[in-house]
């Protein structure tokens, strides 16, 4: 929901594998980094890997947008062609770079470059590269009348320190846009839609703000943008808050796994876990937090019965009475770590990710949970809809949340 105009953007995504099944995420970090700047996404495209088709899209977008940005293309094989493309689509010859050859020679330790890198100090006639901190390719900033194109490379690991780095204040410096603060909060156990209901009267009575709703497997991140001049945006973020309730988890770049992390570390307790259908994933969200050693003690990835046996506990008699997905199998799957582990908090996830493996009593998506400390044991029960893979995301989602509100 927009209130106000705002810089208008497009982002070209360049490759034949976003058309062949690849999945794209880069938009909602785009938007994340543009909305502070002054700009709104209108249009993002993924041409394949012909030069025509990103030409086009390139200039297609000129045409339509202040800034452009693509991202992909720039590497030194043979389908690798944003710069040939953009040249094109500006009119403009391409040029070898000393200077881009100096970065590379020195960065790699090279008294001369091979063909491969002397192909990524080529830049498109005008342009102003922007160095690279963890690859080869060189991103390009070009300009034509009051309009901005950005050449960026593909992979998250190089384009976004480049953002930061870089291209933001190239960005800045040439719009001069009214600059925007943000604040996101994020959420667990709501749905985008029920989100949406809890914060309308909150986005009726703040129309001078923009907003925007991010759905992720069981989370929805709710943004608000504005220039803050008379306290508007401390005041929407704490309607927002009044309104979200216990829903909130954390807020910025905080995730679910570190908020639970901060739980433990400030109550001065320890957590294990035990897992069976999300396959360790909830533990490797953990330890993805850095400095999780100090209250996240380890976990097992008790697959089979006889694991969940053998490794935690789980009586036979359990499994054959009520099966491994099950309340009572959760339950001594969590107490089981408890004991392993000599944790304060202890859980456990069995369940069916699927796609096989479901029965009209015991469907696919069905997940228990365990959540044991030494004031007793709680069990859950959810059913999660989507693919193997989203089971297993919100299934981790989910314990993570429920260990961040068990501690507190």
């Amino acid at each position: 929901m927009e209130r106000r105009e705002r810089g208008r953007a497009e982002i070209i995504c360049t490759g034949s594998e976003l058309l062949g099944g690849k999945l794209n995420l880069y938009v909602p970090l785009f938007h994340e980094r543009l909305a502070p700047l002054g700009f709104s996404i209108r249009r993002e495209q993924s041409p394949g890997d012909r030069l025509e088709e990103i030409r086009d899209c390139v200039a297609g977008a000129l045409r339509r947008s202040d800034l452009v940005l693509v991202c992909g293309g720039l590497g030194p094989t043979f389908d690798d062609l944003t710069r040939q493309a953009a040249a094109a689509a500006l009119g403009r010859g391409l040029f070898h770079s000393r200077d881009c050859e100096r970065i590379l020679s020195f960065n790699y330790g090279l008294a001369k470059l091979t063909p491969d890198f002397r192909n990524q100090c080529l830049l498109v006639e005008g342009a102003k590269a922007l160095e690279n901190a963890n690859g080869t390719a060189f991103g390009e900033v070009l300009t034509r009348g009051r309009r901005m194109l950005a050449l960026l490379p593909g992979p998250r690991a190089e384009w976004e320190p480049m953002f930061a780095g870089f291209l933001e204040k190239e960005i800045r410096a040439f719009f001069r846009l009214p600059p925007l603060r943000q604040v996101k909060l994020r959420t667990a156990g709501l749905g985008e839609t029920e989100a949406e209901a809890m914060l309308k009267p909150v986005m009726r009575a703040f129309p001078g703000l923009s907003f925007t709703i991010l759905a992720g497997p069981g989370t929805v991140d709710f943004l608000i943008y504005g220039d803050d001049g008379k306290g508007a945006l401390a005041r929407a973020e704490a309607a927002c808050r009044r309104a979200l309730r216990g829903a909130i988890y954390g807020s910025g770049e905080e995730t679910l796994s570190s908020a639970a992390g901060k739980a433990l570390k400030a109550a001065g307790r320890t957590a294990a876990c035990a897992e069976s259908c999300t396959g360790g994933l909830a533990a490797k969200l953990l330890t993805d937090v850095p400095g999780s050693s100090d209250w996240f003690l380890g976990g097992v990835t008790a697959y089979s019965n006889g694991a969940k046996t053998e490794l935690l506990g789980v009586k036979p008699a359990t499994l054959k009475e009520h099966g491994a997905v099950s309340a009572a199998c959760a339950r001594e799957m969590a107490e089981g770590a408890r004991k392993v582990f000599g944790s304060d908090y202890a859980f456990s996830v069995t369940g069916i990710a699927g796609p096989a493996g479901g029965t009209p009593r015991k469907p696919v998506g069905l997940v228990y949970f365990g959540l044991t400390s030494q004031a007793g044991t709680r069990v859950f029960r959810r059913r999660f809809r989507g693919g193997r893979a989203g089971v297993r995301e919100r299934a981790a989602c989910f314990i993570l949340d429920a260990l961040r509100k068990f501690v507190k």
